[in-house]
């Protein structure tokens, strides 16, 4: 019989880690913090540029179908015990266009989630507004159903340009709207500004980013236009039917809108978002869980939930969204379950959409040093100087800032932009236009 070198050693477990503390009981057992995400998925016309599930010529028999639905689902799923109990911190309604149901239908949807989930205090309840949707009676009802931001999705100051783009709405219905929102008690407030436009000029979007800041909002986001598969730009783009401004073009847009809005006291909170420290606290708390791959529930269809490891998409047909929201099943299409490699690509990926990822988090989230697994990604991005160490945050610098999507580059991997494979769904990315 083989006998092992030296002493046996009888030293034997019954658990791993070997080291526990005694905690406060209320703490450890208190609710994730999750945020809520409501797509609406109507509007009055299709945008060139939008690649979001939305339905169009619908009417009010259509909306109070799918309310009913959407609240069904909402109270559904509290009835799944695969995840845990939330507290929320910040209700969002997007679309398509939220604002084209009246206050009440959207007063309704907020208190089925107040009545589902618990909320925290301070819970930040924001909505989407398309300019031609806006009128003072919806205003006053969303206000005193406790909504507390708008975003007024405005993307230009140009009639020529709003035009190109199929927008609903023109400059002067977009500033109406604009002022009814902040008559009817609306303080933090956010005004949406795309670039480059097809046939856009330096100077039109110089006009674009003044006269936002003209209006004082308190938040500015400044957009990159995404170019994606079967949108109506991609085709005219496609076939040569439609032009961009140039590269060199879009970088000026870009810094002209950092300067114009540091200048003018908004200060950066993602590579798009600003806000005006005088008039708000912060950009988005919506914003900073979805980008900070923080718990994020999605109801309606094609909405995104992320829940720790788990990802998943709602189904886009209205007719089979019902079937299953009927059925009291979650109207999953399609999902994936991250791995640690994919959540650490994840954080970093998204992380610094929001300027900054923090070295400290990393480490308490996944028990490894960020430069142990990411180490000579960081070093590239901060020898091209698109990234800096301050403290224990690597930032975005102002280059990096300008050339971001080619920093989340850095952290893609070859089997990520490979096509999809057998049963695979290909799904996040736009479209690369050279």
């Amino acid at each position: 019989m083989y006998q092992p070198e030296g002493q046996i050693i009888r030293r034997n477990i019954h658990t791993y880690p070997f080291k526990y503390r005694y905690v406060d009981y209320d703490d450890y057992f208190r609710r994730q913090s999750a945020v809520l995400y409501l797509h609406v998925p109507f509007c009055i016309k299709k945008c060139g540029f939008c690649d979001y599930t939305v339905y169009v010529n619908k009417n009010e028999s259509h909306f109070a179908r799918y309310v009913d639905a959407l609240e069904k689902e909402i109270r559904n799923f509290a009835t799944n015990r695969t995840f845990p109990g939330f507290s929320i911190d910040a209700v969002y309604f997007g679309g398509g266009t939220p604002g084209i149901l009246t206050g009440e239908q959207l007063v309704r949807l907020l208190d089925a989630c107040r009545e589902t989930f618990e909320f925290n205090d301070g819970c930040e309840i924001a909505l989407e507004f398309d300019p031609s949707t806006v009128d003072p009676h919806k205003v006053e009802t969303l206000v005193a159903g406790g909504f507390n931001r708008v975003n007024v999705g405005v993307q230009a100051f140009d009639d020529r340009l709003l035009e190109i783009c199929n927008r609903s709405h023109d400059v002067a219905t977009a500033e109406n709207a604009y002022r009814m929102v902040v008559d009817g008690g609306f303080r933090h407030t956010n005004i949406d500004l795309i670039f480059p436009l097809p046939d856009q000029s330096l100077d039109d979007w110089k006009r674009s980013v003044d006269r936002a800041i003209e209006l004082e909002p308190a938040c500015i986001t400044a957009y990159g236009l995404e170019i994606w598969p079967k949108t109506a730009f991609h085709t005219l783009i496609g076939s040569g039917k439609m032009q961009l401004p140039s590269p060199a073009e879009e970088a000026m847009m870009y810094e002209y809108a950092i300067d114009a809005l540091e200048a003018a006291g908004f200060r950066r909170r993602s590579s798009t978002g600003y806000f005006h420290p005088d008039r708000c606290p912060d950009l988005s708390r919506f914003l900073e869980y979805y980008w900070r791959t923080w718990p994020m529930i999605g109801f309606g269809v094609s909405s995104k939930s992320v829940i720790h490891d788990r990802l998943y998409v709602n189904v886009q047909p209205l007719k089979r969204y019902y079937e299953m929201v009927d059925e009291g099943r979650i109207p999953i299409d399609f999902a994936t379950v991250l791995t640690k490699e994919q959540e650490m690509r994840r954080v970093m990926i998204r992380g610094l959409k929001m300027c900054e990822v923090s070295q400290t988090e990393f480490l308490q989230r996944f028990g490894v040093p960020m430069e142990s697994v990411f180490g000579s990604e960081l070093q590239e991005l901060v020898d091209k100087d698109w990234l800096r160490l301050e403290g224990d945050r690597y930032e975005l610098t102002r280059a990096g800032q300008l050339y971001s999507t080619n920093v989340y580059e850095m952290f893609y991997t070859r089997e990520d932009l490979s096509p999809a494979d057998g049963d695979e769904v290909r799904f996040g990315i736009s479209e690369l236009m050279e």
